[in-house]
């Protein structure tokens, strides 16, 4: 029978390690994609990851059992990338027009291909990931983490607000800003591809 998150975390404060370990199973996949979507995929995934789940450990004390676990665990999974940004300055300044032309002949071909329906290769949509992690380097820490919530993890608004401590009114914002500024650099590529095209 499956155990409720307040149950397990009951359950490994009492020093079952096995509880924990089913908490780290339930939740791994939402941590490992929040670290490798905000970091861009980078070979450090899996030492966040144990890092993060080490924090988990050492702050189950402090959890609210009235609260979700989900949105907890994305908190501290979020800030640990922030963290990380800050501490190793890996975060890089850059803008869109870091692309090469050849990317943005990839995005140009990628954006079509779905427009129009056909399906993406493995490969293919696991380029669009690669591109589109670059593109997200150009948002804000906040707005990027809002983005990959809602857009890559299809987290809801309230679990989102809940995760960042901010309203869902502030999500909805970031969300809107991220999603319009991305938008616009796919049409400023179409529409140059159009004109060079006529």
């Amino acid at each position: 029978m499956a155990h409720s998150d307040a149950e397990l975390v009951e359950s490994a404060l009492a020093g079952e390690a096995q509880a924990f370990e089913q908490i780290v199973k339930r939740y791994q996949r939402l941590v490992f994609n929040i670290v490798y979507h905000y970091l861009g995929g980078r070979n450090e995934v899996e030492d966040l990851a144990q890092e993060i789940f080490l924090k988990v450990y050492r702050s189950l004390d402090r959890f609210d059992t009235s609260r979700p676990l989900k949105a907890w665990i994305g908190k501290i999974a979020s800030n640990a990338c922030l963290d990380e940004l800050r501490r190793a300055r890996v975060r890089r300044e850059r803008s869109f027009a870091d692309f090469s032309e050849e990317q943005e002949d990839r995005i140009r071909y990628l954006y079509g291909k779905s427009a129009e329906g056909d399906g993406l290769t493995e490969d293919e949509a696991r380029e669009s990931l690669s591109l589109l992690h670059q593109a997200l380097d150009e948002l804000n820490d906040k707005d990027r983490m809002a983005f990959v919530l809602r857009e890559l993890e299809e987290q809801d608004y309230a679990e989102i607000a809940d995760a960042m401590g901010v309203s869902q009114v502030a999500v909805r914002i970031r969300v809107s800003r991220a999603r319009k500024k991305l938008q616009k650099r796919i049409k400023s590529m179409l529409a140059r591809q159009d004109a060079l095209s006529a």
